[in-house]
């Protein structure tokens, strides 16, 4: 990857980190090292009147190889672990921008909402105590 696309993605990813407001970003690295960001998904928590509580709202994705099966598998990694952290925390749904990846269908586990967005309800997890 040369110099300045690196440098730029790392300024990018700092001054997405270095936002204010309450979100949380979800990072994909490779697993042989030779690039240490894979993916990126950014989201933020909103309060949703309709669905009656607090959500996380996925409005940015980033992967180094667009287009690709290797992308979804990505995206879907990303997903499924921002739905897991989402149900840890309490956060039953989770919207997701339909521009997100390309194609018409739906990511695995989502549905068409009424505002236009994918929804994937997150049922929150069992807490154990002792």
């Amino acid at each position: 990857m040369p110099v300045p696309e690196a440098r730029a993605r790392r300024l990018a990813l700092e001054a997405l980190l270095a936002q204010s407001g309450q979100g949380v970003c979800v990072m994909r690295e490779a697993a042989d090292g030779t690039n240490p960001v894979r993916a990126l998904m950014a989201a933020t928590l909103i309060h949703h009147l309709a669905l009656a509580g607090r959500v996380a709202m996925v409005a940015d994705w980033w992967c180094d190889m667009p287009g690709s099966e290797a992308a979804r598998e990505s995206f879907d990694a990303c997903i499924g672990l921002l739905a897991d952290w989402c149900r840890a925390h309490g956060i039953r749904h989770l919207l997701a921008a339909p521009t997100l990846l390309p194609g018409a269908e739906a990511p695995r586990g989502f549905v068409r909402d009424a505002s236009g967005l994918w929804r994937r309800d997150c049922m929150p997890a069992a807490k154990l105590l002792g």
